[in-house]
């Protein structure tokens, strides 16, 4: 019975280093991303509070909380929120994905991830290209080129830009976004 339970306990210990899982530190990840308006002013916003893992198979999931968008301007992310997003029924952004791991054999690498996309009920596969810097404790990833995003990607509906077009005098604002990831998981 003894050598049962020892046993058991080796193969438990054996499987959690074998799945052993990265964290995402929220304080140091963010999605970020500008709003164009009148063709020529850029406006960049966050996105904060992400929460997410990143396993050794390079399996990876990142929640980004819509409510958590910070444009500097309060107005402005209750706007987004409430007009464009609808955020009190689509709460967050999902992003899923995986890739190589085991292919980092420098301690910085580039290469492009692709990643799926689920927000607004619906999916879209990415590809991020990303800088990955690989430590003993921790794995950062972060964008050397941006992602373009549009709002029909996940059919926000046109309606929405509209909506939030009008509190702004009417001005003409893009439904494309250039969107960049720096995600921080530590072991």
């Amino acid at each position: 019975m003894k050598k049962t339970l020892l046993l058991s306990l080796a193969l438990l210990s054996f499987q959690s280093f074998a799945t052993e899982k990265f964290n995402l530190t929220t304080d140091f990840s963010s999605i970020s991303f500008a709003t164009i308006k009148k063709q020529y002013v850029v406006e960049p916003a966050t996105i904060s509070g992400l929460t997410g893992s990143l396993d050794e198979q390079g399996r990876f999931a990142v929640i980004a909380p819509i409510k958590n968008i910070d444009t500097g301007v309060s107005i402005r992310n209750e706007r987004l929120n409430s007009l464009f997003f609808d955020s009190s029924e689509n709460p967050v952004i999902m992003v899923s994905g995986q890739f190589d791991l085991s292919a980092l054999t420098q301690p910085v690498s580039k290469m492009t991830v692709p990643a799926e996309v689920s927000f607004y009920g619906h999916k879209k596969t990415f590809n991020f290209p990303v800088i990955i810097t690989k430590t003993a404790d921790a794995i950062i990833v972060n964008s050397y080129k941006s992602v373009i995003v549009k709002a029909g990607d996940f059919s926000i509906p046109a309606a929405n830009l509209t909506k939030l077009a009008a509190t702004v005098g009417g001005l003409a604002l893009s439904d494309t976004v250039p969107v960049n990831i720096n995600l921080v998981f530590n072991k």
